[in-house]
């Protein structure tokens, strides 16, 4: 409650500053600048081309810049923008591409574009309106938008302007509009309808767009279409299979639900929770029920919106054995969404006892609605284990209205509860996302000397600049020289897509970012070294223009699965640096075409999958901490049971955000500006991972994972006494007594007359067994108030 009391009044303060700044002539957008225009070599495009802008103003700036909006969205700044460029100087002309944020082509329709203020939101001039015309009287069509490589792809065509040299384009789709890259494939289309076949064996797996263009030109006559290319099933990395253990992991029991099909798994319990996957789940009604993207395989529903489960639902998990434990911890992936009628709880019993709850969502600890951090989350609590308990049976208990509600959990383990950490760790300093905020780049170094003055590295997980320019590289040098005094030892740069982006090409933008990484090649291995021990770093990138924006080739693959192999082998964990997020793993990753962004993302997820070892750092989402998703144990069929750990780097420009109820309809939109960045902690037996928010100087979230190939720093369990086989009674002899001797040893007998088979231990008189009596009820108050002591996020911490 203090925390929810706390939390009103952030909110109550951020309203009153809102109302505060509406009120101030600077909080509006409306107005535009005396002295500045923006006007448009056409007032009509066509379909995936660009916008060509002129632009003049008396108030220059650096970050003065131009965006697309939908002509229906209001003042910028409370709605989605479309692509955008920098606008520098007091005049000059710029092109626009036709995409939106997400760099998929604009469908025709009204625009305009916004002339506005220094990175800011105010206008410069009056924004200037455009169309996108609807295609000519042409048509394209794909047998099929998804094929593996090898198969023939056909496309049909008809146009009412045919010509000879009419042909079909297939491009990679991050090579932006016909022209600006050669296609991949093509072929002539020369009559007024036909038929198109192309074989695929020449393509990489990737996301590519096909088009119908005019005589041997980039006129584009139809499209784009997109396809997806996956690979020949087959393609198998040689991998040794990881095995762990209680030892190690300190886990001694997991449940993921897999290999029961719908029905409980034995022993288990289900009244109302039904077993389905994520995709049946979420068919035909979304809801966010897509958004659980963590999930794998089999996973548990209460669902009553949609027939799947009622009301009140309870889970009961077989009984789990637990003799001689003290405190155990209990994870599971968790998709909750709740109103304030709605909650659900997890409680514990021992040894068919009364249950007790160790944890509750509710409109007390949820938001009602919609709750980001609830969303394909991890939920983690701890309870004590009683002394002498054996068994523990875990209940999951989802009461509510057939409203659209519901709680899916998944991949479920207990684990002791390490313990505190020991020693000095090897540290580095996490940034990403900087694309042309040198300036918080500055801000975020100083803050980090102040939270980890003695990291070994800074690590730089891409999009380091804004498009790659010379000028753009000279200020991050400027900065870098600026804090050289208080850097670590060790600046480790990886590749993002903004560091291509620049006038010139591929190469020669790969270049510039090699020359500040001081390094032959995209990818490479380095190694932290420092007082928590040797830290590998396993640094991925592009290494070509494409297919797809994170193409890889065969010889950076093979190095990733050698050095992940080779580090296993010396029982390390191993940092994996990628700009771009796998499918499915960190927030927004769960988006479908974030899973087309790696050329072999099925292939280097599944390799990642089988290392508990490996940690992931990929930025390029600019989601917020906030939510469920930062940091995602990924797990795939056949991996390891704990897959491998992804977290997210956040961003030091602007966060972005996604809106809307179903994923086939997902957009994202720029929420705020802010500056963030992660401090990365290797201890012997695990990694801490804290997140930072510099421009409020405040701890978001933490995480702890600990290394599973060494061995398990927890409190040593309980040593179990081995049950006695019971001595056999002897044989009656001729005295009454049962001696042999047949004497009456009654009389003989001392403190122990009353014939207690245990030595005497019970009382004899009244007043011992009230006395004992008393111990027994204390010692069993006592347990039952530590046995439901909730300690909930003690690895998650906010």
């Amino acid at each position: 409650m203090k925390e929810r009391r706390r939390t009103l009044l952030v909110l109550v303060g951020a309203l009153a500053f809102t109302l505060l700044l509406s009120l101030s002539p600077m909080s509006s957008p409306v107005a535009a600048a005396s002295g500045s225009t923006v006007s448009l070599e056409s007032s009509t495009v066509e379909p995936g081309g660009e916008v060509t802008v002129t632009y003049e103003t008396d108030r220059t700036s650096d970050k003065n810049w131009v965006a697309i909006y939908d002509a229906g969205t209001p003042e910028p700044g409370s709605g989605l923008g479309m692509a955008w460029v920098y606008a520098p100087g007091d005049s000059g002309t710029v092109s626009i591409p036709l995409h939106d944020r997400g760099g998929r082509d604009l469908p025709p329709g009204d625009y305009r574009v916004e002339f506005l203020y220094d990175d800011g939101w105010e206008r410069l001039g009056e924004p200037a309106a455009f169309t996108i015309a609807e295609a000519s009287g042409s048509s394209l069509t794909l047998e099929s938008a998804d094929i593996e490589q090898g198969q023939t792809m056909r496309v049909d065509y008809t146009t009412d302007v045919p010509h000879a040299t009419n042909w079909i384009g297939i491009y990679r789709e991050s090579d932006g509009a016909p022209g600006d890259q050669a296609s991949t494939l093509w072929a002539y289309a020369p009559e007024a309808a036909g038929t198109v076949e192309f074989s695929t064996d020449g393509l990489a797996a990737g996301a590519y767009r096909v088009y119908l263009l005019a005589q041997d030109g980039y006129e584009i006559l139809a499209g784009p279409h997109d396809l997806r290319v996956t690979s020949k099933p087959g393609v198998v990395d040689p991998i040794d299979p990881v095995t762990t253990g209680p030892e190690t992991d300190g886990i001694i029991y997991r449940q993921s639900f897999d290999g029961a099909g719908s029905t409980s798994p034995e022993g288990w319990e289900a009244e109302g929770w039904v077993f389905s996957t994520r995709d049946s789940w979420s068919s035909s009604i979304d809801r966010m029920r897509h958004r659980f993207g963590r999930a794998q395989g089999t996973i548990a529903v209460a669902d009553p919106a949609q027939g799947l489960g009622s009301a009140t639902a309870t889970l009961t998990s077989e009984p789990i054995t637990v003799e001689g434990e003290r405190e155990l911890r209990l994870t599971f992936d968790s998709h909750y969404r709740g109103t304030g009628q709605h909650s659900g709880v997890v409680a514990v019993s021992f040894d068919d006892g009364e249950s007790s709850e160790f944890l509750r969502l509710d409109s007390e600890t949820v938001e009602s609605g919609y709750d980001g951090m609830q969303l394909n989350a991890q939920q983690n609590a701890t309870f004590a284990v009683p002394d002498g308990a054996a068994t523990a049976r875990l209940t999951w208990t989802f009461t509510g209205e057939e409203t659209d509600s519901y709680w899916g959990i998944d991949s479920i383990a207990l684990q002791r509860v390490a313990l505190p950490v020991k020693g000095e760790p090897t540290s580095a300093w996490v940034v990403s996302d900087i694309q042309g905020h040198p300036q918080d780049l500055a801000h975020g170094l100083r803050d980090f000397r102040e939270l980890s003055p003695d990291a070994d590295g800074l690590l730089m997980v891409g999009d380091i600049v804004h498009s790659g320019t010379e000028a753009e590289w000279d200020e991050i040098y400027d900065v870098m020289g600026g804090a050289s005094d208080i850097l670590p030892r060790q600046t480790i740069a990886a590749i993002g897509n903004h560091e291509r982006y620049a006038a010139g090409g591929f190469e020669a933008n790969r270049q510039r970012f090699l020359d500040f990484a001081e390094r032959d090649r995209v990818w490479d291995e380095y190694v932290l070294q420092g007082s928590g021990g040797d830290v590998p770093v396993i640094v991925l990138g592009q290494d070509a223009a494409g297919p797809t924006d994170v193409p890889m080739n065969e010889e950076q693959v093979r190095f990733l699965s050698e050095r992940l192999a080779h580090w296993t082998a010396q029982d390390k964990q191993v940092v994996v640096m990628s700009h771009f997020p796998l499918g499915n793993t960190v927030s927004a990753s769960w988006i479908p075409w974030y899973s087309n962004h790696h050329q072999h993302n099925d292939r280097l997820t599944t390799m990642l999958a089988n290392y508990p070892n490996a940690i992931v750092l990929s930025g390029h989402t600019h989601y917020p901490a906030e939510l469920g998703d930062w940091a995602v144990q990924r797990r795939v069929d056949g991996g390891h049971p704990d897959g491998f750990w992804a977290v997210n780097t956040l961003t030091m420009q602007v966060e972005w955000d996604a809106r809307g109820e179903d994923t086939r309809g997902i957009t994202e939109v720029v929420t705020r500006d802010v500056n963030r960045g992660l401090v990365l902690d290797a201890y012997e037996d695990r990694v801490v991972i804290t997140a930072h928010d510099f421009a409020s100087d405040q701890q978001l979230r933490q995480v702890t994972i600990t290394n599973p190939l060494v061995p398990f720093a927890a409190e040593a369990p309980e040593p179990v006494e081995p049950t006695p086989e019971p001595t056999p009674e002897p044989t009656p002899g001729p005295g009454s007594d049962g001696d042999s001797d047949g004497k009456d040893d009654t009389a003989t007998k001392g403190p122990d007359a009353s014939g207690d088979p245990q030595g005497g231990l019970l009382p004899s008189t009244g007043a011992s067994i009230a006395l004992v009596a008393l111990l027994v009820a204390l010692t069993s108050l006592a347990a039952g108030m530590w046995m439901v002591r909730n300690r909930r996020n003690a690895t998650f911490t906010e």
